[in-house]
């Protein structure tokens, strides 16, 4: 077959490194012939990972060359025909390039029967300005115009979009306009494709082990405000991935993109297709302090799929003062009489004017998920 199926659903992956795919050293996902890739050369083909191989070949320059590049003046055809000559063996050498996209389209498949084609418009180091449709600066970072015109060429509607960027808004200030920013994006892709209930879902921003909090000082807030934005954001969701696995200092490992691809096509399939047997999965709800015990806090989650898990040893919660970096969690399990709540405990009585935090730091390590795998987001701070 050389042409996309006519009854194929069409998702477009676009936003950052870790949506471009950045898993490397461990086996790729298995193709399928339900799965098909829009290349950045404009040609459907059946799905293989890495997907972003031919990207110096890609037909807008906004996907063929990187910030690095052409900030150091590679930009020339010289440079990019040398490159598409030697980059898919340096990648596949390494079994690197690897993203959440094919195991997203092969569990969506399986779902409705039908095809899956990917519409590839991701690129690492790419910040908010650059992926909306006002942005006037460098052409090769005029990545909304690109985007656009990648999913115009495909030549059909498409079913949604999924969305994972945020790790290079949490500095220098950018954190300030980045809620803007993400309504503005959403808000012209659905007036310019014609499709106003377009759904959009997106990623939170997992760990990142290889920056400090002083270089990247708004990393808990870009979480924060992404988890709140869900609600505005709507057709959609939001996924999460804060206890995966890394394979550097800031990208999810291969097993952790093709888990989080699974993580999406279930939260696809509550949002979008209506399937009744699925929760969007865990989102905090409620917390409370315990009236008999100065050191005991109920944390309540909704959307839960069957019940919380691991039942003992949950971790990733920090209790404390506001202001102070003591953490005052001693432990926290799922609750005996409620599988949906933690039972939060502290070594001390908690202060007034505390607060929790879920995921606080730049590497926390979290644990928190569902019967069906799907994991509790970063939040925080909430006042007790």
């Amino acid at each position: 077959m050389s042409a996309l199926p006519q009854n194929a659903d069409i998702w477009v992956l676009a936003g950052q490194s870790n949506m471009a795919g950045a898993g490397r050293g461990e086996a790729y996902d298995s193709p399928s012939e339900k799965v098909w890739l829009f290349t950045l050369r404009d040609q459907w083909k059946i799905a293989e990972e890495p997907f972003g191989l031919d990207r110096y070949d890609a037909i807008d320059e906004a996907f063929a060359i990187m910030r690095g590049e052409f900030n150091l003046h590679r930009a020339d055809p010289a440079y990019r025909t040398q490159r598409a000559e030697v980059s898919p063996a340096e990648w596949q050498g390494a079994r690197a390039g690897a993203g959440l996209g094919l195991p997203f389209g092969k569990a969506m498949a399986e779902h409705t029967g039908r095809p899956v084609g990917l519409v590839y418009c991701a690129k690492g180091d790419t910040r908010m300005e650059e992926w909306v449709p006002d942005y006037a600066g460098h052409p090769y970072m005029a990545l909304y115009r690109a985007t656009l015109r990648r999913i115009q060429a495909a030549g059909r509607p498409i079913t949604g979009i999924l969305w994972y960027q945020g790790e290079s808004d949490t500095f220098d200030g950018k954190v300030q306009l980045y809620v803007d920013r993400m309504k503005k994006l959403v808000a012209a892709l659905r007036l310019d494709l014609g499709q106003p209930h377009l759904p959009f879902f997106y990623v939170q921003i997992a760990a990142c082990v290889g920056q400090t909090k002083e270089e990247l000082p708004d990393w808990n807030l870009i979480q924060e405000l992404q988890r709140k934005l869900e609600p505005d954001l709507m057709p959609g969701g939001m996924c999460v991935a804060i206890d995966l696995p890394l394979c550097d200092g800031i990208h999810l490992a291969t097993r952790a993109q093709h888990r989080l691809g699974r993580r999406l096509a279930r939260l696809v399939r509550r949002q979008v297709y209506g399937d009744g047997s699925l929760e969007i999965g865990p989102r905090p709800l409620a917390i409370q302090r315990d009236a008999s015990d100065p050191c005991l806090l109920r944390i309540q989650f909704d959307h839960v799929n069957g019940r919380l898990l691991p039942e003992d040893r949950v971790a990733g919660f920090t209790v404390g003062e506001a202001g102070r970096t003591r953490n005052l969690v001693c432990g926290a399990t799922v609750s005996a009489q409620s599988p949906t709540t933690v039972e939060v405990r502290t070594y001390g009585p908690i202060p007034p004017n505390s607060a929790v935090w879920y995921g606080q730091g730049m590497a926390p390590f979290c644990n928190l998920v569902d019967a069906a795998d799907m994991a509790a987001p970063v939040f925080g701070p909430w006042n007790v």
